[in-house]
């Protein structure tokens, strides 16, 4: 029962799929035919490949210049900030108040009264 239905099914293949003669077109004619199954959505994979493949080069470019001009490289001024963050002593920080200097042109503000 099972060789009989076997059989059937190698039959039936045999029917589907006629034998392939090699000759000398063999391959430029399989070549053809792949590029005729070739769809209009596999434009739009190749974009895709060619996208990914330029953001990832793009990423890995503003990866380097941002490890290259770290912030602490450029010659900012420091910020009131930065002040703090240096300030590492705690009983200092708890008691000093933060100092802003006017520019030359301007008259000092004096402190309210109490």
């Amino acid at each position: 029962m099972d060789q009989d239905r076997l059989d059937s099914l190698f039959e039936r293949y045999r029917a589907a799929c006629p034998e392939v003669e090699p000759g000398p077109n063999f391959m430029p004619d399989l070549w053809q035919k792949i590029d005729a199954r070739q769809s209009f959505w596999s434009v739009f994979d190749r974009f895709g490949v060619k996208l990914t493949t330029a953001s990832a080069a793009i990423c890995l470019l503003l990866l380097a210049l941002n490890l290259f001009f770290a912030p602490g490289t450029l010659n900012l001024a420091p910020t009131y900030m930065d002040a703090l963050m240096a300030e590492h002593s705690a009983e200092r920080t708890a008691y000093t108040e933060a100092i802003r200097r006017a520019p030359a042109d301007m008259p000092a503000v004096a402190a309210p009264a109490r």
